[in-house]
């Protein structure tokens, strides 16, 4: 097999349709199936069911699909590692993110690393904290800003980020310098659709009186605005532009930690080391 033949089943895999992954891939859709079919009898199994309704993998193919994909990851790892000695950082960085670090440190982040290292490739994978965990365990990203990461991870602590009541500015609490669960547990409270906020407050035996469940920021802070409710939200989900709300700190302190994860720390290329190095300098920085 050959390490093209890996790259189209991984894209195929992704795309779930061989035309498109054709189109990905600047080649004809024939080439792809071609490829495929001799990929799948020189292991001598199916990597694909075929249907009208289109492909999907096997059962075999999905373990296949991380095994090409841990072959490229080295296969790539080879090629930065030859081409820092030769004093060049070039290749693709893969990054997976919860939402709430892509909107508030991302941007910066990767506009400074890009400075440093202009012909890197960036690639940015966006999902709730268990997606990241899987595009991790799965090799599809190869670094990724997580909360809860699983225990086969490797995570590196970045930043903790704190909980705060959100209430209408002219609320009556809107002056206390900090609020217990006790003071708000019987109004009505608007619950993120976040299942590492929800699974952060029930570890703390903060079990509110959920009216409405939300999923987008905005809206839940609009929402508070309007008196509908109250809530309770991670510092970093806080917009740059806040609506009519004030932010009080929860008493006592609970926080969630930021991490950044990697598979396995003991086969990670330069360019993903310089990435966590660089992850590590900027936010602490940022916290001063």
């Amino acid at each position: 097999m050959t390490l093209s033949q890996l790259q189209v089943f991984i894209t195929v895999a992704e795309e779930k349709n061989f035309t498109r992954a054709a189109e990905v891939l600047g080649f004809t859709q024939s080439a792809v199936s071609q490829m495929i079919k001799s990929l799948e009898s020189e292991l001598g199994i199916s990597l694909f069911y075929r249907s009208r309704s289109g492909i999907t993998l096997t059962g075999i193919g999905e373990r296949m699909l991380c095994h090409a994909r841990e072959i490229l990851s080295i296969t790539a790892c080879m090629k930065q590692e030859a081409d820092a000695a030769l004093g060049r950082e070039t290749g693709t960085l893969r990054i997976g993110s919860i939402h709430s670090v892509s909107n508030k440190i991302l941007p910066a982040l990767i506009g400074s690393f890009r400075k440093r290292f202009p012909q890197v490739q960036i690639v940015l994978f966006e999902g709730e904290y268990a997606e990241v965990n899987q595009w991790l365990s799965q090799s599809v990203v190869d670094v990724g800003f997580t909360t809860n990461p699983e225990r086969s991870l490797h995570a590196f602590p970045l930043i903790q980020d704190r909980m705060l009541v959100f209430v209408p500015e002219d609320h009556s609490l809107k002056d206390e310098p900090s609020l217990s669960f006790e003071q708000i547990k019987d109004r009505c409270f608007i619950m993120p659709k976040d299942g590492c906020v929800k699974s952060l407050l029930h570890t703390n035996d903060i079990l509110p009186n959920i009216t409405f469940e939300v999923r987008d920021v905005s809206t839940i802070l609009s929402m508070v605005q309007e008196w509908v409710g109250v809530t309770i939200l991670p510092e970093l989900y806080i917009p740059e532009a806040l609506p009519k709300v004030k932010s009080i700190p929860l008493r006592p302190t609970i926080s969630r930690e930021v991490v950044l994860a990697v598979r396995d720390p003991q086969s990670f290329s330069p360019l993903i080391a310089e990435f966590i190095l660089h992850a590590q300098h900027f936010v602490k920085e940022m916290n001063r």
